[in-house]
């Protein structure tokens, strides 16, 4: 069996006991104790926060700006979880629209036939599904790959570029091909659960819904403790992020991996998100989040936490941070051009909108002041101790939620994804800004 028959198979097992927790009585027991044990973490961790953030209060005028920074991330945070309670998958209405599948791949030839596998293995009617591959000019086996799949699934349809394109073309492409009602985007090496396209198309059974971001959950994840830190990330990412914006229709990335579009919404705006510019140069990268803003303009855009699908993440600390890099790159640049128009959505998204906007800006400079300069030129080691304690408590209580819902041995990595994110990442927002113009991939 390869390495990606292995992430794939463990996947399904791993979702199949989440999604159908029929349990033996002792492991019933066991789920209830780590249960119990994550209410309490979950407990102390908001009880410390508090605590803290009182002390903000308190002494506000000794240092407003910080304490105004800990207080309103504290709040958006606490309103996240708040909100997430509140979300509901779309209800299975049993609506069965046109479907097609298509996967834009560069040089995937490990990957690529499991994924079309997986397309084809997955309950829906024949007649109203299809699946398509346009292959952006790779230069390994990947096409050769696509036509072994052609040979067992006869109706996969190929598209191959002659040289390199961009992921935004080969997307435009396979949306001009299809012929579904709906359009279904996944990853060349992400891999679906056989029920997530019936579990994703129901969320369109609402006229005013134009997108629907699937559930991704990592599919490499023992390789070491760089995925398993991913894992976790991915999982609070979805269920608790993408779950409070689907509250208002207002997600405002629908994943590459696994998302679903209504074809008539899409051709709407695909000439303008093709040719999209932003400082004078053409966007690149972001493919994913920039058709998420041109739909959510006029459209609601929601998620499916019923709709899962396992996607290979980064394995080395190298290839990480390039991704990560650039998704900060693009995230600004869509953030700012939603930051346009997000006013018009309910108060309460809007608000939490131009919150998430500024505050990775700002971090860079605060944990600077906290961090070194009070320090140094105030000798005051307090502030960066409480700083650093807000920051643990904060990040054990998202690792405390994923424990709550998965009862797995990785949700000690959240923790560790918040230290991770402390020392690195947190520092490339403000080389993402001032790089904006350079469109360069950064993975390959």
């Amino acid at each position: 069996m390869s390495s990606i028959e292995k992430t794939t198979s463990n996947f399904e097992g791993q979702i199949d006991f989440f999604r159908n927790p029929v349990l033996p009585k002792a492991k019933e027991k066991s789920r209830f104790l780590v249960r119990i044990v994550a209410i309490v973490l979950i407990a102390i961790s908001m009880a410390v926060v508090f605590g803290l953030r009182w002390g903000n209060i308190t002494y506000y005028w000794y240092s407003p700006l910080v304490n105004t920074y800990s207080i309103a991330i504290a709040g958006f945070i606490f309103s996240r979880f708040v909100l997430s309670l509140f979300y509901k998958a779309p209800r299975d209405v049993g609506i069965s629209p046109t479907v097609s599948v298509i996967i834009t791949a560069f040089n995937e030839e490990d990957a690529i036939y499991k994924t079309v596998e997986c397309c084809y293995a997955a309950y829906y009617h024949d007649h109203l599904f299809e699946v398509i591959v346009v292959d952006d000019g790779s230069t390994d086996n990947t096409v050769k790959e696509i036509k072994r799949a052609q040979k067992r699934w006869p109706g996969l349809v190929l598209d191959a570029f002659e040289h390199n394109k961009g992921k935004r073309e080969g997307m435009a492409s396979g949306a001009r091909l299809a012929k579904g009602e709906i359009l279904v985007f996944v990853d060349s090496d992400s891999f679906l659960k056989r029920d997530g396209i019936r579990k994703i198309v129901q969320g369109f059974a609402d006229p005013k819904v134009a997108a629907v971001a699937g559930h991704t959950e990592v599919a490499n994840v023992d390789v070491n403790g760089l995925t398993r830190m991913q894992q976790a990330r991915y999982y609070v990412a979805f269920r608790i992020i993408k779950a409070a914006e689907s509250v208002f229709g207002t997600v405002t990335c629908c994943p590459g991996c696994f998302s679903a579009y209504r074809r008539s919404s899409m051709l709407e705006v695909l000439d303008d998100w093709l040719n999209q510019h932003f400082l004078g140069v053409q966007a690149t990268f972001g493919d994913d989040r920039s058709l998420t803003n041109y739909l959510l303009r006029k459209y609601k855009v929601i998620y499916s936490s019923e709709a899962i699908a396992t996607t290979i993440v980064p394995e080395n600390h190298k290839q990480f941070l390039k991704q990560q890099l650039r998704w900060k790159k693009s995230w600004f640049r869509e953030t700012l051009i939603a930051a346009t128009f997000m006013w018009k959505k309910p108060p309460l998204a809007s608000i939490a909108f131009y919150a998430q906007l500024l505050f990775p800006i700002i971090a860079p400079i605060l944990i600077l002041r906290i961090c070194l300069w009070l320090p140094i030129m105030d000798s005051d080691f307090i502030s960066p101790t409480i700083y650093l304690i807000g920051t643990v408590m904060i990040g054990l209580m998202f690792s405390a939620y994923y424990l709550f819902w998965k009862s797995d041995r990785y949700w000690i990595y959240g923790l560790y994804f918040t230290l991770y994110y402390l020392t690195f990442l947190v520092w490339q927002m403000p080389y993402a800004i001032a790089t904006q113009r350079d469109n360069r991939w950064g993975t390959r």
